[in-house]
């Protein structure tokens, strides 16, 4: 069972979550944390927990998916515990890479934080220049945490068409979606012995329940809405997406040798898909990528030619999961 608690925030929302990363950083014995950085293409790694006070997990600026870069960080540290401060599809393409290359989770600690939503660079620039700084810009996030975020169709189409912004699937899980952050916030640990390591004890109480009724109640509307926004993306571009698997693959062999969206995919970095004797790209490699896409929309940021891969990749993986497709990569 998880151990789930509303933690004080005291006005100052921002400070109880950089507390809790510095508690688990001395509580885990950890070297090392991955955390995001200022607005480059690779994930910053600190190694002073006195640092963590300039980490802003709610910055809606997305460069990177941290699970690409993972396993060479703890190759590189073969004897460090390394902490690793991720959004809910990095986590998603964590556990993908981890089912694909056997990543051992024994030297690392995820905290997964919920997502209000990434801008794209361009975009994020702009806005901040509006704003005075982008600080300015970055302080404004948590502001609307209770309503679940602000307008959803200002950020990327990634995050407008989200699966799930809901933090789960870490070691430590921190919500802020429908609270009042600066009264509280959640801590949920699935793992019992994680928590006694991180020193807490469930605090849900009768008192806390309109709290967690509130959050259920934004966490549904925003998958619903997640939904219905994926929908609408396929239907107002359905004449121009690929229809199918072997259409997308036609896709690729057009994009000719550019490769960019593979090279920006976690799961790509060290599985590439590849081509047969005949120089198509081989069905299946492209299956199991689709199949396992974590919906970060790295890829379609990264495209030159500015195809709606989000949209293209998420109609395509939504025909293969089905069980008689997902049966011929068992």
């Amino acid at each position: 069972m998880n151990t789930k608690w509303l933690v004080e925030t005291n006005g100052d929302p921002l400070g109880a979550i950089q507390y809790i990363f510095a508690e688990a950083w001395e509580r885990f014995g950890l070297d090392s944390m991955v955390v995001p950085t200022n607005g480059n293409g690779s994930p910053h790694l600190l190694h002073d927990p006195m640092d963590l006070h300039r980490v802003n997990p709610f910055k809606p600026l997305m460069t990177y998916n941290a699970a690409k870069f993972l396993p060479q960080i703890l190759d590189e540290q073969p004897e460090a515990r390394v902490g690793a401060l991720l959004r809910p599809c990095e986590v998603r393409a964590l556990e993908a890479k981890s089912k694909r290359e056997g990543i051992s989770s024994e030297r690392m600690l995820t905290i997964c934080v919920d997502c209000l939503g990434t801008y794209s660079p361009e975009d994020y620039q702009w806005r901040a220049k509006r704003k005075g700084s982008p600080e300015s810009l970055d302080g404004e996030t948590l502001h609307f945490a209770r309503q679940g975020g602000i307008a959803v169709y200002r950020f990327r189409s990634a995050c407008q068409a989200c699966r799930t912004p809901i933090g789960d699937g870490a070691d430590i899980n921190i919500g802020v979606i429908g609270l009042p952050v600066r009264q509280k916030i959640l801590v949920d640990v699935p793992d019992p012995a994680t928590a006694e390591t991180l020193g807490v004890e469930s605090s849900e109480t009768t008192a806390d329940q309109p709290f967690f009724d509130q959050r259920e109640h934004v966490a549904t509307r925003l998958l619903q809405r997640g939904t219905l926004t994926r929908q609408r993306l396929v239907d107002n571009l359905e004449s121009i997406l690929p229809r199918d698997l072997d259409a997308l693959i036609n896709q690729f062999e057009r994009c000719g040798e550019c490769r960019s969206c593979f090279e920006v995919c976690p799961l790509c970095a060290a599985d590439y898909p590849t081509k047969d004797s005949a120089g198509l790209y081989e069905r299946k490699q492209v299956m199991q990528w689709m199949i396992s896409c974590a919906g970060c929309g790295m890829c379609e940021q990264a495209c030159p030619n500015h195809l709606p891969l989000v949209t293209i990749f998420t109609n395509i993986r939504q025909q293969l999961i089905d069980p008689m497709e997902t049966d011929l990569i068992n």
